[in-house]
């Protein structure tokens, strides 16, 4: 019974981290030619203390993987200036904030779209966060967008 508690106890601080993270306006850009999309999404982070987005997973696998993007301004050669789209290994949620990834900046990247995309309705994001040496995940299902790869 002890050891039930000191489970329950343990787990508290993820529990009130995820009720206190809201992951909303899930986009996902799947274009005709390119094998690989976008997707676009607001994380409000409740919390008094800052969160990491460090991965995303979809389910079911019709993606390789999902990176984290960001676009950073770059110099060429001559000093032109340009942005250019790097993978990054997580994003930072300040505490009472909220990260919107859009177009242009920080999003996600659906990589090696799949075939079999089209043979479903419905898709299910995991968002998995780290708050100190604590993890926990907030899921959000979505339509399939209409788009004309499964035209």
């Amino acid at each position: 019974m002890a050891m039930r508690w000191v489970f329950f106890l343990l787990m508290v601080p993820v529990l009130l981290a995820s009720d206190k993270v809201k992951v909303k306006n899930l986009e996902l850009k799947i274009l005709n030619g390119p094998k690989n999309g976008a997707g676009y999404v607001s994380i409000y982070n409740g919390n008094t203390y800052a969160i990491t987005l460090y991965k995303v997973e979809v389910t079911p696998d019709v993606f390789d993987r999902v990176e984290l993007h960001d676009h950073v301004p770059r110099k060429d050669e001559n000093g032109k200036e340009y942005m250019e789209m790097i993978e990054i290994p997580e994003m930072e949620i300040a505490p009472g904030s909220t990260l919107f990834l859009q177009r242009g900046g920080k999003h996600l990247m659906l990589m090696g779209i799949k075939p079999t995309l089209c043979g479903f309705k419905k898709l299910r994001f995991e968002f998995l966060f780290r708050a100190g040496k604590d993890s926990f995940q907030q899921k959000v299902v979505i339509d399939v967008p209409k788009n004309k790869r499964c035209e």
